[in-house]
C-alpha cells in the first residue's frame, strides 16, 4: 500500500492492519511487511552456491522493497568479497510501454562480464530480464543466471526458460494477518504490531540451473552430489566420481567454492528436505524414505542439526497453504 493510501487508513480510526513497505515500518499502523532484506540475502546466498563469481542486482529505484532487497543482496555479496552491478532505473509510469526501457535494459545486460547471476527484485523484473535475454541473444542461464521473487508459478513457467525464485510464505502472513484484525476488533492488544512475509526456498527452474565452476572436476562432481540429494552418498563416495582422491577433491572444493565436499552433501539435502516439508503433505516418515534416511528420526536429527528447527516446526514456520 502507497505510504499516503495507508495515512488516509490510519485516518479513520478503525482497526487495521495494513501491507505497507519497509520505508514505513516506524509508523503505529499494524502491518504486514516483507522481510525484504533476509529475501536480498537469500538470493545472494543461491547465485553463489552455483559457484558464480559474479553478481548483479535489478530492480526499481524509488520502491521500498526493492531497495532493502537490493540492500540484502550486496551485503551478503560484499561479506563473501565480491561486488556487484546494479540496475536500477525509475519504475515506468502506469499505462507506458516498457519498449523504450527495453534498450537500456539491453545494452546493461550485454555490458556485463559473464558467467554473471543476477537477482531481480521481482518474477515480473525477471521475466522482463529473460525476454531481454532473448531478444539480445544472450544465452540463459549459460551467460546469464536469472533469479526473481514471489515463486508465481503463472509468470516463472511461461518464461523462456522458466525462472527459478524465492517463494515467500506470503499465505501464511494473510492468516497471521487476518488474526490479528480479530484481535485488534475485538478490542485485544496484540503483542506486536509488525508482521512479516519471510523468505521461504529458491525454487529452481532452469533459468539458474548452471554450475559457473571453472574447474571441471568440481563441476561434474557438484552435479553428482545434486542429482543424488535423494540418497545417503557420502565424501567417500565422491572419488569415484570426480576421479580425485578424497583430499585433492576437498582441496579443489575450498579453492572454488569456499566450502568442503561434506558440507556441500549437507546443503543439498537440507534444501531437499525443506522443499518437501513446505510443498508436499509428505511426512516426515515418508520425506524421510524419499531422502535416503532409515528412520524419520534420523532425518529429524539431521534437520535439527543443519538448521536449528526441527521439521515439523520447519514446515508450520513456512507453510505457505
Amino acid at each position: 500500500m502507497p505510504p499516503d493510501r495507508a495515512a488516509e487508513v490510519r485516518a479513520l480510526g478503525l482497526p487495521t492492519v495494513v501491507g505497507i513497505g519497509p520505508k514505513d515500518a516506524g509508523a503505529e499502523a499494524h502491518q504486514l511487511i516483507c522481510a525484504d532484506e533476509q529475501i536480498g540475502r537469500i538470493g545472494a546466498a543461491a547465485l553463489m552456491a552455483s559457484g558464480l563469481e559474479r553478481f548483479a542486482y535489478a530492480g526499481f529505484a524509488g520502491l521500498g522493497f526493492s531497495e532493502c532487497r537490493e540492500v540484502g543482496f550486496r551485503a551478503t555479496l560484499a561479506e563473501a568479497g565480491h561486488d556487484s552491478h546494479v540496475y536500477s532505473p525509475a519504475p515506468p509510469l502506469p499505462g507506458r510501454s516498457w519498449n523504450g526501457e527495453q534498450l537500456q535494459l539491453a545494452g546493461w545486460l550485454q555490458s556485463l562480464p559473464k558467467p554473471v547471476g543476477i537477482m531481480a527484485c521481482n518474477d515480473d523484473r525477471a521475466r522482463m530480464l529473460a525476454e531481454t535475454c532473448r531478444l539480445s541473444e544472450i544465452k540463459v542461464p549459460d551467460e546469464i543466471a536469472i533469479l526473481g521473487v514471489d515463486n508465481d508459478a503463472e509468470i516463472c513457467n511461461s518464461a523462456n526458460p522458466p525462472l527459478s525464485s524465492i517463494s515467500l510464505a506470503t499465505e501464511r502472513g494473510g492468516h497471521e494477518a487476518a488474526a490479528l484484525l480479530d484481535l485488534l476488533m475485538r478490542g485485544i492488544k496484540p503483542p506486536s504490531g509488525t508482521l512479516l512475509v519471510r523468505p521461504v526456498e529458491v525454487v529452481a527452474r532452469r533459468s539458474t540451473d548452471i554450475l559457473a565452476v571453472t574447474d571441471p572436476v568440481v563441476a561434474r562432481t557438484l552435479r553428482f552430489i545434486r542429482e543424488n540429494a535423494n540418497r545417503d552418498i557420502r565424501v567417500a563416495d565422491l572419488p569415484v566420481a570426480s576421479g580425485l582422491s578424497r583430499r585433492a577433491l576437498q582441496d579443489r572444493f575450498r579453492q572454488y567454492l569456499s566450502r568442503t565436499p561434506l558440507e556441500e552433501i549437507h546443503r543439498c539435502r537440507v534444501e531437499r528436505i525443506a522443499r518437501l516439508l513446505v510443498e508436499t503433505d509428505m511426512t516426515v516418515r515418508e520425506i524421510a524414505a524419499a531422502s535416503g534416511f532409515d528412520l524419520d528420526a534420523h532425518v529429524s536429527r539431521f534437520f535439527s542439526r543443519q538448521t536449528g528447527t526441527t521439521p515439523l516446526a520447519y514446515r508450520r514456520k513456512y507453510r505457505t497453504t
